[in-house]
């Protein structure tokens, strides 16, 4: 595979991601509204929690990662 080839895919893997994320904000919306009817006006409020819980999500899988590597390194 040539590296268009490898850029390309990778491009179109993001386009993939972005899209599921954007479906998965707009569910967890829905479901929001459904419990917090009053809500409606705080989109911007409720996306910026929603994604700050994605980042630490995104966070905790880093350091575990890096803290398996790291042990197995130790051990190596």
């Amino acid at each position: 595979m040539s590296g268009t080839d490898k850029l390309s895919e990778s491009l179109k893997r993001v386009d993939e991601k972005t899209e599921d994320l954007i479906y998965e904000f707009h569910a967890h919306y829905q479901s929001y509204i459904e419990e917090h009817p009053d809500d409606t006006n705080r989109k911007d409020a409720i996306f910026q929690a929603w994604v700050i819980q994605k980042i630490a999500g995104l966070q905790l899988s880093i350091i575990a990662l890096a803290e398996k590597f790291n042990n197995h390194i130790k051990n190596h």
